[in-house]
C-alpha cells in the first residue's frame, strides 16, 4: 500500500517538471519557404500571434 503510494506521488512530481507555455517549433527539413509562408497565412486567417519570420511576408518582400 505504501509503495503505491509513494510512486503516485512521485509520478504526480515528475509530470509537473518540463517546460511551461508553448514549444518552439523548428523548421521543416525540406520546403521551409513554401512552410513557412503556409504557416503565416494560417496565422492571419485565424487572426494568431504572427512568426516573426512572417515579417517579410507582410511588407511584401521576397528573397530570391
Amino acid at each position: 500500500m505504501s509503495r503505491s503510494i509513494i510512486a503516485m506521488i512521485a509520478l504526480t512530481m515528475l509530470s509537473a517538471c518540463g517546460i511551461q507555455g508553448d514549444l518552439a517549433r523548428p523548421d521543416p527539413l525540406w520546403n521551409s519557404e513554401e512552410a513557412r509562408r503556409r504557416e503565416c497565412q494560417r496565422q492571419l486567417e485565424e487572426n494568431l500571434p504572427l512568426d516573426p519570420r512572417c515579417a517579410q511576408y507582410q511588407s511584401g518582400a521576397t528573397s530570391q
